[in-house]
């Protein structure tokens, strides 16, 4: 029988597997032991039978002659009671193997028992271990949340610091943007230059553009609308990730140029992408564009109009049977609702000289035959036309093997070219995509890409009375600029204003350059209204601000500032309708009331100063009308 446990043993935890054998183990020992008790029963009894088969065979020795007859019985009885028994020694040498195999069993069991306490002593080995494990664990996870929640207030400060300097970094960032704006407005001026052998008043300033700033791009347009308060982008081929973008081709542009600010309305995309078109200027806020190559590389006559106010585009419809043939690289400008065309290259690649005019208000094209010398054919030439809409200007383009720099004028009333021949001065250098404009007698021309493919940024002007060119601005900042595109549109006039857009080497249009002019006639004009102004008056005036009666008129004048003092007196002369003309007052005073006058009817009246040296300076006629 296996050893009872101790009290000390006790006292600790019995594993289930281990209650398990000892409960099987308890259950076997108990057989074991009714075993045993019933082979001493067994035994007993065997030994009471053969105690009384003794008995019996004493008996049957001393019974034996009375017996004789119930010997077979009791032989019988005797055989019967020797198989009982041999089947009871059976049995117990059954009961004795059973109990040979429990007693292995027991063995194995102890065996098992035995491994198992080992295993135990082991695992609580290891549990010792792994409880302290836990401890430790548990220690560690202190030291953990501990250090968490130091990373925690250190992640905090860092966000706190962070977005301090985010804060900080984008004050620095609009500090860069508003110094660099500021190193753009700084670096504008304004110069007095001669030209022409007279004072031009140039004024210069710089911008950096904002918003969604639109990409550079080869042979689009651009041009100014809302009296030069916008500059519109259309079209033109620009490559993205190495490819022709189809998406610039079909975008316009458009920037205020008063707030410096990009936008693209995706309400003006056209359908299908444009380049090397003709954009001109209708009326104040509509932009007529013509030709060009659309879609698939395909030239087209179309006419299509964009609304700057509502920024959607209209395609009128053309009447008649007269159109001009699909061209590209053609050039246009406007007078007074009409369109004029010239020249540029047809599908089939033959160069042009025709001359077209489309009316906006009829919508209808018209082919102009003009006389005298016309201009070879060409593309990429520069049009503009004069104020009063009598000549219409050509210069330079490129004549298929060359680049050209001539100047030729259509006369609009004659329908006749003529050449413009130039002896003085440095002619500009001969270039095609040139942008031209006329302001007072000059022609001014900018831009577009000499014959190496090298684009050209300079503004020259020629005087078209006495013909004689000079250089307004040589464009040495394009010389620096090695990414500017030679076929792009940077330049556009209006006025006496030429806007130049000029792009970042990651083909960004983000700045913007504002040349204006005052031309000698402009200056003159600003000096004596300055003079005006401050209250110096070089002649003798009448007022604007009569007061007219019935029968009356109250009028003043004003001397002239200089050598006022010397006058002696004034007359003042009154001319009526008939031409009778005579003197109304003489005197000092510069205010004098006329009577006696007809009702609404006009008098011209003007008044002499008389100095004191017997010279004397008249007033210009003013024109004056009485009350009905």
């Amino acid at each position: 029988m296996p050893p009872k446990p101790g009290k000390k043993d006790e006292k600790k935890q019995i594993d289930p597997v281990e209650a398990k054998y000892q409960e099987e183990i308890r259950q076997l020992e108990q057989a074991k032991n009714d075993l045993q008790l019933e082979h001493t029963f067994v035994l007993d009894k065997f030994r009471q039978l053969k105690a009384e088969n003794d008995r019996l065979r004493a008996e049957i020795d001393g019974f034996k002659s009375r017996l004789t007859n119930a010997a077979d019985d009791y032989a019988d009885i005797l055989e019967h009671r020797q198989e009982q028994i041999r089947a009871e020694e059976n049995k117990l040498k059954g009961l004795q193997s059973h109990v040979e195999k429990l007693e292995a069993d027991i063995a194995r069991y102890l065996d098992e028992i035995r491994v198992l306490k080992e295993a135990n002593a082991q695992q609580a080995v290891k549990l010792d271990e792994a409880a302290q494990m836990l401890q430790d664990k548990e220690n560690l996870e202190e030291a953990v949340r501990r250090q968490h929640d130091l990373i925690e207030k250190q992640t905090e400060e860092l966000r706190s610091l962070k977005k301090q300097l985010e804060e900080r970094d984008g004050q620095l960032e609009r500090a860069n943007a508003t110094i660099e704006e500021l190193t753009l407005k700084s670096g504008g001026a304004t110069d007095l230059r001669i030209l022409f052998d007279e004072p031009w008043l140039v004024q210069v300033s710089y911008a950096r553009l904002k918003g969604d700033i639109p990409l550079d791009r080869e042979m689009g347009s651009i041009a100014a609308l809302a009296l030069g308060k916008q500059l519109v982008l259309y079209g033109g081929a620009s490559k993205v990730g190495g490819s022709m973008s189809e998406s610039v081709g079909r975008e316009v542009a458009v920037l205020n140029v008063e707030s410096g600010v990009w936008e693209r309305p995706s309400s003006a995309r056209t359908l299908a992408a444009s380049c090397n078109h003709s954009a001109v200027v209708v009326g104040r806020t509509k932009l007529l564009v013509f030709g060009g190559v659309r879609g698939e590389g395909v030239a087209a006559a179309d006419v299509a109009l964009l609304n700057a106010d509502t920024m959607k585009w209209m395609t009128p419809q053309i009447k008649g049977a007269d159109r001009p043939l699909p061209r590209s690289g053609h050039s246009s400008c406007c007078i007074r609702e009409r369109v004029f065309v010239f020249g540029g290259a047809s599908a089939d690649g033959v160069l042009l000289n025709d001359v077209w005019m489309y009316d906006q208000d009829s919508c209808q094209w018209s082919h102009i035959s003009t006389f005298g010398t016309v201009p070879a054919p060409r593309t990429g030439a520069a049009a503009t036309c004069t104020d009063d809409g009598r000549r219409l200007y050509i210069f330079g383009g490129n004549d298929g093997s060359r680049c050209l720099n001539d100047v030729h004028y259509l006369d609009l009333e004659k329908l006749t070219w003529s050449p413009v021949a130039v002896h003085m001065g440095q002619p500009p250098e001969p270039r095609e995509g040139a942008v031209a404009h006329v302001t007072g007698k000059y022609l001014l021309v900018a831009g577009g890409c000499s014959g190496t493919g090298r684009c050209m940024c300079d503004t020259r002007a020629l005087d078209l009375y006495s013909p004689r060119w000079e250089t307004l601005d040589d464009g040495a900042w394009a010389n620096g600029v090695m990414w500017l595109k030679p076929r792009a549109a940077y330049i556009a006039f209006f006025g006496n204003r030429q806007f130049t857009i000029k792009p970042s080497m990651h083909e960004k249009l983000w700045e913007l350059q504002i040349t204006e002019w005052s031309l000698p006639e402009d200056i003159e004009r600003l000096r004596a209204n300055r003079r005006k102004d401050m209250g110096f008056s070089e002649k003798l005036e009448l007022s604007d601000d009569a007061v007219c009666g019935v029968s009356s008129l109250e009028l003043s004048w004003r001397p002239p500032t200089k050598n006022s003092d010397r006058i002696e007196r004034y007359k003042l002369m009154i001319a009526t309708g008939t031409g009778v003309v005579k003197d109304v007052y003489q005197g000092r005073e510069s205010r004098f009331r006329v009577t006696g006058l007809k009702s609404n009817t006009e008098y011209i009246l003007c008044v002499k100063a008389i100095y004191d040296d017997g010279s004397f300076l008249w007033s210009e006629s003013k024109a004056y009308r009485t009350l009905a």
